[in-house]
């Protein structure tokens, strides 16, 4: 009789153990598979071209919102080649690309039936060119997945200044429903024609028709359901991180508190310089990681998206891009890289040169770890050579299973004894620490508080010299 009681007993526990473990796993959100190929391709190219990239003048944003360019038929890439576009890209190290189809001059570039403002109207190859096109065919050649940035926020050709058209009263009104007429049907071309995309960015954001902008989202959900929608007032799947420095601090959670149209968001994003959106919430019930963009020509003081004549000594160095990865992609954010093509249809070739060496470096550094494992679990450990020294250690959740880590510490064996390496608490997609040569016979992860079962996909030590 004693031993059936404490059988059941064990049962029962057993039993509150497995739900309260289900309870706490149902509160852990999980990425769709967009946002998981998303975090996985962890470094992304965006190019920005657009009219004034041909008028030899410096590019200034807040007259560019407001000034139409004079003549259209400066657009004249004579050797455009999308192609070396994407192989520079890749030998970044991008998985996934962005073209900027429109921006602020609100020209198009593609064969837009809506948009007479596009390359059907240009002398450039007898007004038939197709830049999207090209551009998502050498996305697929290179095995890199296509995105496109749409920007209807601001469009000088048309007068459109922060979503809205000049003008008041009727006037004002039916240029408001032509002009989203026109970007709703943008967006339909744009998404039924080139294939399969990997994201849809609205720059800035595309209002929705609850703040008198245009009905985007079920377009985009009609053609590109397995794309990453970035983003209007009704759905982001991915989230700025707070600056176009191409970092975040640590940690830098993938989730968030509110889904991105919640009032309450519009009133927190702003706070203490962007916090929420840099760090994230570790308790939010909604998936969006962040990303972390920066223009590749962003140094001396510089911070160019587009191309301009002159301009070589704004890209970033080789060491202030591998920062950069550090403090994004191993803070569990994503890697924008702004690349900017020339008036020629190229991008320059220092720009492609400095692409390559970051390439090369992260694959140097990262390919042949000392020792690594993985599993289940909440105690990890890494046998290494007799006095291996040792500066670098890089972690990865298996996020389809959520980030389910909360805090955790890293220890390394000394001769002298186990020492604190650190105690850290986001690991998410990806966390990278770098620290202080240290001879080490052993080093340990030990998760001390989660969220269900630690699902840890790599745990891998390196010496970086």
């Amino acid at each position: 009789m004693m031993m059936v009681r404490l059988f059941g007993i064990i049962l029962l526990v057993a039993c509150n153990f497995m739900v309260v473990q289900a309870q706490e796993l149902q509160k852990v959100p999980v990425p769709t598979q967009a946002q998981l190929n998303w975090q996985n391709a962890e470094m992304v190219a965006v190019f920005h071209y657009d009219l004034h990239v041909f008028d030899g003048k410096k590019y200034v944003q807040r007259e560019n919102r407001i000034t139409p360019v004079p003549d259209y038929n400066i657009f004249n890439p004579k050797n455009l080649d999308t192609d070396q576009w994407i192989k520079a890209a890749k030998d970044a190290g991008c998985k996934i690309a962005i073209l900027t189809a429109t921006h602020e001059t609100g020209f198009a570039l593609y064969q837009s039936d809506v948009n007479p403002y596009s390359l059907k109207a240009v002398k450039w190859r007898d007004g038939k060119g197709d830049i999207v096109k090209d551009f998502v065919e050498s996305c697929r050649k290179y095995d890199v997945l296509p995105g496109i940035y749409i920007g209807i926020r601001w469009n000088s050709f048309f007068g459109v200044y922060d979503f809205k058209v000049n003008g008041e009263g009727a006037f004002a009104e039916n240029r408001q429903k032509y002009y989203n007429s026109m970007c709703e049907g943008m967006t339909e071309e744009l998404m039924s024609r080139y294939g399969d995309l990997a994201i849809v960015w609205f720059d800035g954001g595309a209002h929705g028709p609850e703040k008198g902008g245009p009905d985007v989202l079920g377009i985009f959900e009609k053609h590109q359901p397995n794309g990453i929608f970035y983003h209007n007032t009704q759905r982001a799947d991915i989230r700025w991180g707070g600056s176009e420095s191409g970092t975040v601090p640590y940690p830098s959670w993938g989730t968030y508190p509110y889904p991105y149209s919640h009032s309450a968001n519009q009133e927190e994003i702003f706070k203490n310089n962007f916090q929420l959106l840099k760090t994230g919430d570790p308790n939010g019930p909604y998936y969006m990681p962040a990303m972390s963009d920066a223009p590749l020509r962003g140094y001396n003081g510089r911070h160019e998206w587009f191309w301009e004549p002159g301009d070589e000594d704004a890209i970033y160095p080789l060491e202030k891009l591998v920062h950069m990865y550090y403090n994004s992609v191993g803070h569990n954010s994503s890697l924008i890289l702004g690349l900017t093509p020339n008036a020629d249809g190229l991008l320059p070739e220092p720009d492609v040169q400095r692409l390559k060496e970051l390439g090369n470096e992260i694959k140097s550094r990262f390919e042949n770890p000392l020792a690594t494992t993985s599993g289940a679990g909440t105690k990890f450990t890494l046998k290494l050579k007799k006095g291996q020294k040792v500066n670098q250690l890089v972690l990865a959740e298996n996020i389809e299973s959520g980030e389910r880590v909360r805090e955790f510490v890293l220890e390394g064996k000394t001769s002298a004894g186990w020492k604190t390496i650190l105690e850290g608490s986001c690991i998410g997609h990806k966390f990278i620490h770098r620290f202080d040569d240290l001879e080490l016979k052993e080093i340990r992860l030990k998760v001390t508080e989660t969220r269900g079962e630690p699902q840890i996909k790599e745990f891998s030590s390196y010496f970086i010299e």
